[in-house]
């Protein structure tokens, strides 16, 4: 299954040199293969194995291991602390040490390849701003795929367009808690998140429709890959809340997009 995998991946173009993001849900596809004889680190260890021989060493792998327990004041570890974006990050945090983490503690990626060392070297204490992972993904038009996993539930970057384009619905809050770093030494540390203001309910819209002009999928199996390209992505994102009020990002309830107006009162 991990070969079939990989030659979708290949359909989609991906190839040597690439950056590729990559979001997954591979919890079925690793009971399948259980089912099939095959152990979790064996499923997992080919699947990474491919992905690192598809884009070489001149290309660079991400893989999401966003955690949320450091905005609630608990101590983040860069060697431990696990993610809940899925098992394949936290796989990889486990098993795989030719891999690096980069240092935010609330959104890290785990890297390998070309740029994996700059991006672990990167200080960047706002999550989505220019010099963080995900500037890194428009500057250099990352690809991003998203392995059996809905675009809606796995496209972070959308965040880095509005911080980008500073929505008025989102503010920039500090969090502070205790950081080990990769030498085992515990400090206090802050950094910062572009977060929704209290005052905005909405929730995840994304229809089919929404990246479809820019949108390559694969199908393997009961499988599927969807995969888009950073910037593409970002020009339709930002005609969407620039253009539509957000519209196909987003259901707002009782909330309208409104350029004119800056963040609420009570955020800034």
């Amino acid at each position: 299954m991990s070969i079939k995998a990989i030659e979708a991946f290949a359909s989609l173009g991906v190839s040597k040199g690439d950056i590729l993001y990559v979001a997954s849900d591979v919890t079925t596809f690793v009971m399948d293969a259980m089912q099939n004889g095959k152990s979790i680190d064996e499923c997992l260890g080919e699947l990474v194995d491919g992905l690192q021989e598809l884009v070489g060493e001149s290309g660079t792998l991400m893989f999401p291991i966003y955690s949320w327990a450091f905005n609630k004041g608990q101590t983040f570890d860069i060697r431990h602390t696990t993610g809940s974006t899925g098992a394949l990050a936290n796989w990889i945090l486990k098993n795989r040490p030719e891999f690096s983490r980069t240092a935010h503690p609330i959104y890290s990626l785990m890297v390998w390849g070309k740029d994996a060392k700059m991006l672990a070297s990167l200080n960047n204490i706002n999550a989505f701003g220019s010099y963080s992972p995900f500037g890194y993904m428009y500057k250099f038009d990352a690809k991003m795929a998203f392995f059996n996993v809905a675009i809606n539930m796995g496209i972070t970057f959308t965040h880095y367009v509005e911080e980008a384009l500073q929505v008025p619905y989102r503010y920039f809050k500090p969090f502070t808690a205790g950081y080990i770093d990769a030498n085992g030494v515990e400090t206090k540390r802050t950094y910062v998140m572009y977060v929704r203001a209290a005052e905005v309910n909405s929730k995840k819209n994304m229809p089919n429709s929404f990246y479809e002009s820019i949108l390559k999928e694969a199908k393997f199996d009961n499988y599927y890959i969807k995969l888009l390209g950073s910037c593409d992505t970002f020009r339709i994102t930002a005609n969407d809340l620039l253009n539509n009020g957000g519209k196909n990002l987003y259901t707002f309830i009782d909330y309208e997009l409104d350029w004119n107006k800056g963040v609420f009162a009570s955020e800034k």
